[in-house]
């Protein structure tokens, strides 16, 4: 039965989505142009990028070389957890 009900329930998403395709735009309807402006709009400003300024090292060697040659220190940075949870 509940097979059944995941069928009934797919074909009507199909068939509202084909609807929907054929259907005629929206009076004020957002086109093309405005999402790509509105996606530049909402691009971080050079201020806010200032992470990419960061000179990233792949492993401790490389890091330690290039503080050296550029008299910096190093800042280790070790993960381990979900970051993306903000339990790291």
């Amino acid at each position: 039965m509940n097979r059944w009900i995941k069928i009934i329930f797919t074909m009507a998403a199909c068939i509202t989505a084909l609807d929907a395709q054929n259907a005629e735009p929206q009076p004020g309807a957002r086109d093309l142009a405005w999402v790509e402006k509105r996606a530049q709009e909402l691009e971080p400003a050079a201020r806010e990028r200032r992470i990419d300024e960061i000179g990233w090292a792949s492993d401790i060697r490389q890091a330690e070389r290039l503080a050296v040659e550029n008299s910096r220190s190093v800042f280790l940075f070790t993960h381990d957890g979900h970051i993306n949870t903000g339990r790291c």
